[in-house]
């Protein structure tokens, strides 16, 4: 919205030239996500008006929207130059992407000027905000941690975590529909199998939310409720409890965020209280957004997940070597950035040291674990009668499986829809109105599909616990 009311600002403030129906004509091509024609329209008249800065903004943004960053630099430079406050704006982000604070306090700082100097100039929150990334990202760099990363995997967003390759001693990672938990995004339970959590939506402020529940002797789900862990917080999702009991990892838009969701770390008291919840800093954060840190200690190996280089609806998995104690890169390391960003996976490693073993255990261990088999995936579906299934073999009656079977399928499906809904609102965010009618489609289909989710999981239950008759 921000980014509408500000082309509203500049094409009003711009005087009327030649090029201002060409212009406007390219703009909102930009605005409807048309970048490759917006690009071919920006260019000729950049090249015809090099000096004039709405045009190089625009040029500047379509080719960062086109994943041209390093172009965008030089028109974003020339709107800078000319007061185009958006054009600092663009400037100050890309910095930060950089890991450059400095730089990107400039260009705020030119931002702000650039706001001030308008007719009744308002200071817009979001100035703020970003000056307030700048200020963490400058102390996450005085402490980055010094990894071994062992290898990566860009794999779709929606439902990474099923290529986690964890152990049993480490817990299992399901889908929320696969654990019967309607709007879940992923539910986690320790191998005691004595509770479990999961990111819900919150119904007062509509926020995906932290929740958890024991599971008692006989198998039976208690009540459910929020974890009051981190009040502050924007957004909670991606829980990870260690075999401790204690120690929980989680993702969180938060005031202490770099940018987008962060990895925190919290310590649960014997009172069931949780501590005041801290940013793991770099180089597992990013300006991007970060999610569900694993540490297996079964196995010694570690993981999270970000999309910091990865395309949109992709994310990338880092598995790495956790150490007992953490040991940071020297403040003034010549590739400190890099180490922060993790732009080299091979510059983490200790030369000669064979990492393939590791790799292969891994893989032998997937293998033998099934994790990544659909059909031996373990899952949550609580039965009705006080028991939780984990797996099809669970299952005594051969109808009720193939049941079981059917409902994974619907989940499958809504995990497409659900995909496909999240990229089409993130397009609809960006100003893209077009989407509109494609999203009021798929959410009617969505839910309908829950409303056969329900009653295939109602089949499922009343198969399994219904009574062979005898003939």
């Amino acid at each position: 919205m921000r980014k509408l009311l500000y082309a509203v600002a500049f094409a009003l403030c711009s005087s009327a030239t030649a090029t201002a129906g060409p212009l406007d004509n390219a703009k909102q091509m930009y605005i409807d996500g048309q970048y490759e024609e917006a690009l071919t329209a920006l260019q000729a008249l950049h090249k015809k008006s090099p000096r004039d800065g709405n045009t190089a903004y625009y040029l500047g943004a379509t080719l960062i929207a086109l994943g041209r960053a390093d172009e965008a630099v030089a028109p974003l430079k020339t709107a800078e130059s000319r007061s185009v406050a958006e054009a600092s704006k663009a400037l100050a982000g890309l910095a930060l992407n950089e890991y450059r604070p400095d730089d990107a306090s400039s260009h705020i700082d030119k931002w702000e000027t650039a706001l001030r100097k308008k007719r009744n100039a308002t200071i817009p929150d979001e100035l703020d905000e970003m000056q307030a990334r700048v200020l963490t990202m400058r102390n996450m760099m005085e402490r980055v941690e010094r990894l071994e990363i062992i290898d990566s995997l860009t794999v779709d967003s929606v439902e990474f975590f099923r290529h986690y390759r964890l152990s049993r001693e480490a817990g299992r990672i399901c889908s929320g529909a696969e654990a019967g938990i309607e709007g879940a995004t992923m539910v986690f339970m320790p191998q005691t199998g004595r509770e479990m959590f999961w990111t819900a939506v919150s119904d007062s402020t509509r926020a995906p939310a932290l929740m958890c529940a024991g599971i008692l002797d006989d198998g039976s789900v208690e009540n459910s409720e929020p974890a009051d862990i981190y009040p502050e917080a924007e957004a909670l999702a991606f829980p990870f409890l260690m075999p401790d009991g204690v120690t929980l990892y989680f993702a969180a838009k938060s005031p202490a965020s770099l940018g987008g969701y962060d990895i925190f770390m919290t310590r649960r008291t014997d009172d069931g209280e949780y501590l005041q919840p801290q940013n793991i800093g770099m180089p597992y954060n990013s300006p991007a957004n970060d999610y569900l840190l694993a540490i297996d200690e079964a196995t010694g190996t570690g993981w999270w997940a970000t999309d910091r280089f990865a395309p949109e609806g992709k994310v990338t998995i880092y598995t790495f070597i956790p150490s007992d104690m953490r040991v940071n890169v020297e403040p003034d390391a010549p590739d400190l950035a890099s180490r922060a960003r993790v732009t080299s996976i091979a510059a983490t490693q200790e030369p000669g040291k064979d990492y393939d073993a590791l790799r292969r255990q891994l893989g032998e261990m997937t293998r033998s674990d099934g994790q990544n088999d659909r059909h031996k995936v373990d899952f949550l579906m609580a039965m009705g009668n006080g028991n939780v299934y984990h797996r099809l073999s669970d299952f005594k009656k051969p109808e009720a499986r193939r049941a079981m079977e059917n409902l994974l399928g619907i989940d499958d499906e809504i995990t497409a829809i659900t995909s496909d809904l999240e990229s089409l609102r993130e397009k609809y965010r960006a100003g893209n109105t077009s989407v509109e009618r494609r999203i009021r489609g798929l959410e009617s289909e969505l839910d309908k599909a829950r409303a056969r989710r329900r009653t295939a999981a109602n089949k499922v239950v009343r198969l399994e616990q219904s009574q062979t008759i005898l003939r």
